[in-house]
C-alpha cells in the first residue's frame, strides 16, 4: 500500500509513537518513584521501631523493652504497627503476634513478607518487617503492615493504564493534526505548483511570515515563478517577432516566386519553381507549428479558450477531408457521444486534429476512426488507422520535434505534427498517448471536460 511509503504518514506514525514512548517513561516513572517511595517509608517505620525499642533494652533490660513494645503498640490504633519480642528461650515477651513467622529470619534486612498479625482467623496481609536478634539471643521483630500501600499501588497501576488509554486517542489526534498542518502547508505549494503547470502564472504560495522552513520554500519558490514567468513573457515576444519576422520575408519570397512561376515558359524552371514554392510552403508549415509548439509549451493561448463541442468538430473533420480520403480510396468514421464540451481554443484544437488526419492519410492504412468518449471526468479523443503504426520503442521518439521516423523520410513533412499535439494536449491541462490500434497507430488525447481545467 503506497500509504505505508508516504513521507506524512510516516512523520503521523512517528509523532504518535514519540508521544506513547513519552507518556509510558513519565508513567513508569511514576509508578517506580511511587513505589520505591513508599517501602522506603515503611522500611523508616520499621527501623526506628527496632531501633528505639533496641534502645531501651540496652539501656533498661528485657522488661523495660517489653513496656515499649506494649506502649508502642497501644499507641497505635490503627493497628499498622507489628511489633514481637520474644525471650532468649523463645517465650514471648510481647507484641501484636503470636509466633515468629517461619520465614523471617534475624539479619536485620527489611523485606515484606504475607502474614496474620494478631492470628486470628481473616485474611493475610502483608506486612514489612525487621527481624533482629540481641547477642543473648532475645529476638525482636518489628514491621509494618504495607496492605493499603500495596492496594495503592494496585490502584495506581489502574489509573497508569487509564492514562496509556487515554493518551492513545490523544496521541493520535496530535500526531493526525501535525500531519495535517504540514499536508495544508504542502497542499499550498502542491496546487500553486498544479495551477501554474495548466498556465495561471499569476499564481503565487502564500506566505504566513513566520520565518519557518516552509515560509523559506515559499518564498524560494515564488521567486523562481516571478523568473519563469519573466522568461515567458520574454518567450511571447521572441515569438510573435519571430514569426512577424520570418512569415514577412517568406511570404514575399513566395509571390516572387509565383511571379516568376507565371511567366516562366522553360519547363526545366517551371519545374524547379514548383518545388521551391512546395518547399516554401513547407518551410511556413514549420514555422507556424514550431511557433504553435513553443506557445502551447509556455502556455500562451489559454486565455482565448471557450467551450468547444467536441463531436461536431470531429463531423467537421470528416466532411473537411471527404474528399481527399475518397481519392485515396480511404474510409474515414466518426463515433462520438453526444454532448461533450471541451473549453478550447478551436482553431488550435483543429490544427491538432488536422495533423493526425494528415498523418494517418500519408502513413496509415486505408480507414480513420475518430471517436470521443467521456471518462472519469476527462474527454478522451482518439485517432486511429490501420496502418503500419508505430514500433512501441520508437513512439517517445516519434513525439520530439522534427522526429521523422525511417519509414516515413520519403513522405513530405516536418515532423511536428505528433509533437504539436501532444504540447496543445498540455496546454490544455491533458496528455497525448501513442498506443497499438492491431493493427495501426491509436493516437489518444485525454483533456479534461468543460469546468476541469484551469482557465
Amino acid at each position: 500500500m503506497r500509504w505505508r511509503h508516504s513521507v506524512i504518514w510516516r512523520f503521523a506514525a512517528l509523532v504518535f509513537l514519540m508521544q506513547i514512548a513519552c507518556v509510558l517513561l513519565a508513567l513508569w516513572a511514576v509508578h517506580q518513584f511511587t513505589g520505591r517511595a513508599v517501602d522506603h517509608a515503611s522500611r523508616e517505620i520499621a527501623i526506628g521501631l527496632r531501633d528505639d525499642i533496641a534502645a531501651t533494652y540496652a539501656a533498661a533490660g528485657l522488661a523495660a523493652a517489653g513496656a515499649t513494645v506494649r506502649n508502642r503498640i497501644a499507641a497505635d490504633p490503627s493497628g499498622s504497627a507489628v511489633i514481637l519480642l520474644l525471650a532468649p528461650d523463645g517465650h514471648r515477651i510481647a507484641g501484636n503476634l503470636d509466633r515468629w513467622p517461619a520465614d523471617v529470619g534475624t539479619a536485620g534486612a527489611w523485606r515484606p513478607v504475607t502474614f496474620q498479625p494478631d492470628g486470628r482467623a481473616g485474611k493475610a496481609q502483608a506486612i514489612g518487617i525487621v527481624g533482629t536478634r540481641f547477642p543473648d539471643g532475645t529476638r525482636l521483630l518489628t514491621g509494618h503492615v504495607i496492605e493499603r500501600d500495596i492496594r495503592f499501588d494496585h490502584y495506581l497501576e489502574a489509573a497508569l493504564l487509564g492514562a496509556i488509554l487515554l493518551a492513545l486517542p490523544l496521541a493520535a489526534g496530535a500526531a493526525w493534526v501535525s500531519a495535517a498542518i504540514i499536508q495544508r502547508r504542502l497542499r499550498a505549494v502542491i496546487d500553486t505548483a498544479a495551477a501554474v503547470g495548466t498556465g495561471a502564472m499569476e499564481r503565487r504560495i502564500a506566505l504566513t511570515d513566520s520565518g519557518d522552513m516552509f515560509d523559506a520554500l515559499g518564498s524560494e519558490i515564488n521567486a523562481m515563478l516571478d523568473r519563469i514567468t519573466g522568461l515567458v513573457g520574454e518567450l511571447r515576444l521572441v515569438t510573435d517577432g519571430l514569426a512577424h519576422d520570418l512569415r514577412s520575408p517568406l511570404t514575399r519570397l513566395r509571390a516572387v516566386l509565383e511571379r516568376a512561376l507565371a511567366q516562366s515558359k522553360d519547363d526545366v524552371a517551371i519545374v524547379a519553381l514548383e518545388r521551391a514554392l512546395d518547399e516554401g510552403d513547407t518551410l511556413l508549415r514549420m514555422l507556424d507549428a514550431a511557433l504553435l509548439i513553443s506557445r502551447a509549451e509556455a502556455g500562451i493561448g489559454r486565455d482565448s479558450f471557450a467551450p468547444v463541442d467536441v463531436a461536431a468538430l470531429l463531423y467537421d473533420f470528416q466532411d473537411m477531408y471527404g474528399a481527399v480520403a475518397d481519392d485515396r480510396n480511404i474510409i474515414i468514421s466518426v463515433e462520438a457521444e453526444p454532448a461533450l464540451t471541451i473549453r478550447s481554443h478551436r482553431e488550435i484544437f483543429g490544427q491538432v486534429l488536422s495533423n493526425l488526419i494528415d498523418n494517418a492519410l500519408k502513413y496509415g492504412g486505408d480507414r480513420i476512426h475518430l471517436s470521443a468518449y467521456r471518462q472519469d471526468g476527462q474527454i478522451v479523443i482518439q485517432v486511429s488507422d490501420n496502418g503500419p503504426g508505430i514500433a512501441e520503442e520508437r513512439r517517445v521518439e516519434a513525439l520530439r520535434r522534427f522526429a521523422r521516423l525511417d519509414a516515413s523520410r520519403h513522405i513530405t513533412g516536418a515532423g511536428l505534427g505528433l509533437s504539436l499535439a501532444a504540447a496543445v494536449a498540455r496546454l490544455h491541462g491533458g496528455d497525448l498517448v501513442l498506443s497499438d490500434a492491431k493493427p495501426g497507430l491509436c493516437v489518444t488525447i485525454t483533456v479534461p471536460a468543460e469546468g476541469g481545467a484551469s482557465d
